[in-house]
């Protein structure tokens, strides 16, 4: 039986768009390993039975995630998925208990014995074993014990596969839940944006829609699409974070950025990878900034991307390298005829370099929502358009999802300049939503920073 079990026991099948391998070693330390190549293996001792329950991701048919995406809500396909976990784990045991049947058979035949009844006998106490060594394992699991785990693999990777279990498997309860309750007050939400329109708009020319940190929410990019709707706005600037790992997974997930069908500004954050910035490069409106000046729609942007963007440690970067940044972009600036309407760069020491040499200098990175005016500039924190995601769902005081709506216009020597800003937040738990608007130039007046 324990032959059987060992080297048959691996069981590869498909979880929606996910191929898994599920193995179960027996006389092994009680330990779960989760693999996920070519990065590596973590593991840690969950239970007290001698049995290791190996899972390891197979493949993933990008097309097909892609496709049920955007077929299904994001409830149902978590849905879907519990379901198909739950049906290949029942699968994976009533195979055990097959093959511990024919190994309990199997070695008494092999050593002669050729009665039924005595086989059949064996067989049983085969699965009997087996099923006590699995209910032992069930009643002992203990999933914290990841806190403490052993990884073996890509050294870089390291980082990479322990914010994953730290993010999804320490937390998923909780996470489900607060899924869930997004789930359920999304129409709300959405309701409750729209309500923010009839409290007016800047007459200005262009409206620019600042968002920041992402971080893989799917409800954060409906709320943005939502605004861009709801306000017609005229293009959007994202400075970074739009993923969590900067895995070619999550970069699927910001595909929508498509249907937005306006201009789509994107410098990216300290959590976005190179395959990351590869794959929204390829989306139709997308503009990747990574350090040069561009002009759209005839506003000038200029940005550098974030230092840590160019791997995938996702660790902030020195104040040295942050500085040294900074001072490239100043150089570039130098080489240019014209100077820019906007700076877009994720971290705000970056962002801070460009104070007083641009009107408007816009940033993201610490999930803090404000506006900073100096001199004749005004730097603008986005917040965290996605409510800083995962972090957020886990966090003991609502994060909300907020971003905010640049109002341009001309100036009498044709150039654009700031008039006012719409801060937009909307707040999950306590189903409400808040706008102040901040005036700024020739538009400021005794009713700037009203709050609605």
């Amino acid at each position: 039986m324990l032959i059987f079990i060992s080297l048959l026991g691996n069981f590869t099948t498909a979880i929606d768009a996910f191929q898994v391998e599920i193995g179960l070693t027996v006389f092994d330390h009680g330990m779960t390993q989760l693999a996920l190549p070519p990065l590596g293996r973590v593991r840690a001792r969950t239970h007290l039975p001698p049995l290791m329950l190996k899972v390891s991701l197979a493949n993933i048919n990008l097309d097909q995630l892609q496709q049920t995406i955007g077929q299904v809500d994001d409830e149902q396909f978590q849905a879907d998925l519990r379901r198909g976990a739950r049906q290949t784990v029942l699968v994976f045991i009533a195979r055990l208990l097959v093959l511990a049947l024919l190994g309990g058979v199997a070695g008494p035949y092999f050593f002669g014995e050729r009665e039924r009844r005595r086989l059949l006998a064996a067989g049983l106490a085969g699965m009997l074993i087996l099923a006590v060594l699995l209910v032992a394992s069930y009643a002992t699991y203990q999933p914290l014990a990841f806190m403490n785990p052993e990884f073996e693999g890509i050294l870089k990777a390291a980082p990479w596969m322990f914010g994953l279990l730290e993010e999804a498997l320490f937390k998923v309860r909780t996470l489900g839940e607060q899924l869930e309750l997004i789930a359920v007050n999304m129409n709300l939400l959405f309701e409750q944006v729209e309500r923010l329109e009839p409290v007016g708009t800047v007459d200005g020319l262009l409206k620019v829609a600042h968002i920041s940190d992402l971080h893989n929410n799917p409800a954060g990019m409906d709320f943005v699409a939502q605004v861009v709707a709801t306000f017609g706005v005229d293009i959007v600037i994202d400075t970074g974070d739009i993923t969590d790992f900067g895995t070619p997974i999550e970069a699927e997930l910001a595909v929508p950025i498509e249907r937005f069908g306006i201009p789509y500004v994107f410098v990216p954050g300290n959590h976005d990878s190179p395959e990351v910035i590869a794959r929204l490069g390829q989306l139709e409106n997308v503009t990747v900034l990574e350090e040069g000046m561009i002009t759209v729609k005839g506003l000038r942007i200029a940005g550098i991307a974030d230092p840590s963007s160019r791997g995938t440690g996702m660790v902030v970067a020195a104040d040295s390298i942050l500085d040294e940044y900074a001072l490239r972009l100043h150089r570039l600036l130098d080489e240019q005829e014209a100077v820019p309407h906007v700076v877009a760069v994720h971290h705000p020491r970056i962002a801070r370099a460009f104070l007083d040499r641009v009107n408007v200098v816009l940033t993201g990175h610490i999930h803090q929502l404000s506006i900073t005016e100096k001199g004749s500039s005004v730097m603008i924190n986005a917040g965290t358009t996605g409510a800083s995601g995962i972090r957020g769902l886990q966090a003991r005081r609502e994060t909300p999802f907020s971003l905010v709506l640049l109002h341009f216009d001309l100036s009498e020597d044709g150039e654009y300049y700031l008039k006012a800003a719409d801060i937009i937040r909307v707040f999950q738990m306590q189903s409400g939503f808040s706008l102040e608007r901040r005036l700024f130039g020739s538009a400021f007046d005794e009713n700037s920073g009203d709050e609605l």
